[in-house]
């Protein structure tokens, strides 16, 4: 072992983007100088296409869409529970209360996208239905109204809904 590696711990793909993009982003040119010189093999995996389209996720898309609920995913992210918020509220966008509520109370895991090369939430699907759609009053005489009794069918739904927004 050289002691660049030793200086140097290792890591993956995605922590190898994050730190590239927000360094882009604040133009530290010294720090992208410093991360292609450490993680060279890290490097050119990081910017090998046919790699990241290996890697990608339809939910990642989401980023892109209108409405992230009309996309087929398993990933809770924020803006695809609150289009189901909006839904139940027959409104096109869910207001903020609900988006403060879903960040301090639900919890969640961090996973990478690969579109927007930074990690988000997944929300916890079980916590979602018992401790947001279910303990919100308004949310819970909306989902007993269209008779929805369980986060799937709630999904469904609210893709419906939105689909004919989606272009």
């Amino acid at each position: 072992m050289d002691k660049r590696e030793a200086a140097n711990p290792a890591i993956c793909v995605e922590e190898f983007l994050a730190y590239y993009h927000k360094a882009w982003d604040r133009k530290a040119f010294k720090a992208l100088d410093s991360l292609y010189f450490r993680y060279p093999e890290v490097a050119c995996l990081a910017f090998n296409a046919s790699y990241i389209e290996s890697k990608i996720d339809p939910a990642d898309a989401g980023c892109r869409a209108c409405h992230p609920v009309t996309i087929d995913s398993t990933r809770m992210t924020e803006r695809r529970v609150m289009d189901m918020v909006a839904y139940l509220l027959c409104q096109e966008r869910a207001p903020a209360k609900y988006r403060d509520r879903l960040h301090n109370q639900i919890s969640f895991t961090e996973v990478f996208n690969y579109i927007l090369s930074r990690y988000q939430r997944d929300y916890d699907r079980e916590e979602l239905w018992k401790k947001f759609f279910l303990s919100f009053g308004e949310l819970q005489e909306a989902l007993q109204a269209r008779h929805i009794g369980n986060l799937m069918e709630l999904e469904y739904y609210a893709a419906e809904y939105f689909d004919p927004y989606v272009i």
